[in-house]
């Protein structure tokens, strides 16, 4: 790594595969140590397909567990959640002590309905899996089957994301050729997210570095390069795509494959070699704290 502990005022992150080894939906004690020590020195945002209540049971919870009391405050001051692929940031609420939203991007419906783009995915998909009804309020997204077994078989759970993503992009192209401008498609590799083309993860890294100066007083130049990225599916239709792209922000990739983009870097051991997920992503950490 060739950054410098000072080159970076606040860090957002991709959870699953990024913050968590891949198949696996909660962080090590490890990592969630590590987030809590960051926590102390900077903002740090997590940026995920899950939704709200997603977030807090499956990583807050964890994360709270290893914070004790003398860090708690600056934790929770410290702490931002941009869910829905980036289509909703929150910031912390201490004095109502609960998550209160900051924006909020609508979605698309010159380009079609949400629910009837679920109602007609759900149908195209069912051989693979299924339209997610839960508590996602702007995205549309899709889980396949086996993922909610007690022990996934993980390969096969990608290789049937990737067919959803296949899907997908042919119902979207049916809809309107020029879909693109409308709603981005991302695959996780555990599930694909359709977003509003201008609510990505992108999006929400811009949309960070205008709270932290509006609200925090902290200062960034126009690409907010002064906020580290760290995403694993930098690949194009990958979740992280957008993400990762460098629009905003210095991004990393922990993942396994890389686009044709100067602006990623990969983290590596002494040998050169890659480390990825939340290897990956402990060691980015260690290079802050």
């Amino acid at each position: 790594m060739d950054f410098k502990v000072g080159d970076f005022k606040a860090a957002m992150f991709d959870f699953d595969g990024t913050l968590t080894e891949k198949g696996h939906n909660t962080p090590s004690r490890e990592i969630a140590d590590a987030l809590v020590k960051l926590s102390q020195k900077m903002p740090i945002g997590f940026c995920t397909g899950r939704q709200l209540e997603s977030f807090e049971r499956r990583a807050l919870a964890h994360l709270l567990a290893e914070v004790n009391e003398a860090e708690k405050p600056r934790f929770m001051e410290n702490l931002y959640l941009f869910a829905e692929n980036g289509a909703i940031g929150y910031d912390f609420n201490a004095v109502a002590g609960d998550f209160e939203e900051i924006y909020r991007i609508e979605w698309p419906k010159e380009f079609i309905e949400r629910e009837k783009l679920r109602t007609i995915l759900n149908e195209a998909v069912k051989e693979h899996g299924e339209i997610l009804y839960n508590a996602h309020e702007i995205v549309v997204v899709m889980g396949t089957k086996f993922y909610y077994e007690d022990k996934p078989a993980i390969d096969k759970v990608y290789e049937l994301a990737g067919k959803i993503y296949e899907i997908t992009l042919e119902v979207l192209a049916k809809i309107n050729p020029d879909y693109g401008k409308y709603v981005h498609v991302g695959n996780s590799g555990i599930g694909v997210i359709v977003s509003p083309a201008n609510g990505d993860k992108d999006a929400a890294v811009e949309k960070f570095g205008q709270f932290l100066t509006k609200n925090r007083g902290m200062e960034f130049d126009s690409r907010y390069s002064e906020i580290l990225t760290v995403g694993d599916s930098a690949q194009v239709g990958g979740n992280d795509f957008y993400f990762l792209s460098g629009r905003f922000g210095t991004p990393y990739s922990v993942g396994e494959i890389l686009p044709n983009n100067p602006l990623i870097q990969s983290v590596k051991n002494e040998n050169g070699e890659r480390i990825l997920h939340a290897g990956g992503t402990l060691k980015l950490i260690s290079g802050l704290l």
